[in-house]
């Protein structure tokens, strides 16, 4: 049987591992992590959709469909759902590449005018942006995918790598790089390629809030099935863990100042993790040798803040990649 290890099991690794044993379902597939779920980068994110770049419409669009089924099949219970909001900016042309990327992918996609603005927003932007897509909530949906693939056989193991030669030299023939923000440095090819970008956000008592609502991308809420995710801070190159009074009060005082009702909002919990941040996507196949024994490796590694958006499509890329090796 053919062994694979899934370096990360955040929701790029989780969907990779996924994607596979749904094609091959006599794989046997082990998914490595070096530190509990709930520190990962993909516990606390409320996992809107939103596309950064260009580049990545392709992956976005198949994860894009992805959720469109999950979430008429499974709904609630895959933490996937249905929602609409609006970004604002002054800069328009931070939303007009927000329409580049994505308008003919989600739904409704509109500009709001002079009126709306003003009759929404306490202080509007001089932009604003409405549309309709899906949320998927880190700490629901990627659980979800780690019970599905449970019963499919996958193998779960806490264990820390110093390079991708340590993990094929415990006996596996196919190695994927999911690591997230030690991506670069596992594969030891590309250690200066990905950096940490920073974020902070806070579960907060509010269920009045029915729609995601943005300024810029570091000020924002998105609604979730327990509470409403308030962020956020974007710190590049920052390797800091601990959440500060300083995170806290610019927080805060951010979205107040964008919606005032949350003035007083009871927070109910916090999370802090590390953005994979790399110029472009690496999802590359490569052949290695350790031990004069050849293995191969498949990179998937720095989404950035899109992991939910471009997790599913970039596993499909995966799959197409080992294809020729699993085909017979």
């Amino acid at each position: 049987m053919t062994k694979i290890a899934i370096v990360g099991e955040g929701i790029v690794g989780c969907s990779t591992a996924l994607a596979l044993l749904e094609k091959y379902p006599k794989l046997n597939v082990t998914l490595f992590s070096n530190a509990p779920f709930e520190e990962s980068c993909s516990f606390g994110p409320g996992g809107l959709f939103r596309l950064d770049k260009y580049e990545a419409r392709t992956w976005a669009k198949k994860s894009f469909e992805r959720f469109a089924y999950l979430e008429k099949n499974f709904g609630h219970e895959c933490g996937v759902k249905l929602i609409s909001g609006h970004i604002q900016s002054d800069n328009l042309d931070l939303l007009k590449s927000q329409e580049k990327n994505m308008a003919d992918m989600v739904y409704n996609f509109r500009w709001l005018d002079d009126r709306e603005r003003n009759l929404l927003f306490v202080n509007p932007s001089k932009y604003c942006i409405h549309y309709t897509a899906y949320a998927s909530e880190g700490r629901t949906y990627t659980p979800w995918i780690k019970k599905h693939l449970q019963k499919r056989g996958a193998q779960f193991a806490t264990r820390e790598f110093r390079n991708l030669d340590e993990v094929a030299n415990l006996g596996f023939e196919y190695v994927i790089n999911s690591a997230g923000v030690y991506g670069g440095k596992l594969a030891g090819d590309d250690l200066e390629g990905i950096k940490p970008n920073r974020g902070v956000a806070f579960e907060v008592d509010a269920p009045w809030q029915k729609h995601f609502n943005y300024r810029d991308f570091s000020t924002f809420t998105i609604p979730m099935v327990n509470g409403v995710m308030m962020g956020t801070v974007r710190e590049a190159d920052c390797w800091e863990r601990k959440i500060t009074d300083q995170d806290r009060k610019e927080i805060l005082e951010r979205y107040i100042e964008l919606d005032p009702k949350f003035k007083g909002v009871k927070i109910l919990s916090e999370w802090v993790s590390l953005r994979p941040e790399r110029k472009e996507i690496r999802v590359e196949y490569q052949k290695r040798n350790s031990n004069g024994k050849e293995y191969h490796v498949v990179h998937n590694y720095g989404h950035g803040g899109n992991g939910f958006t471009l997790g599913w499509g970039c596993a499909q890329d995966v799959v197409n990649l080992l294809e020729p090796h699993f085909k017979n």
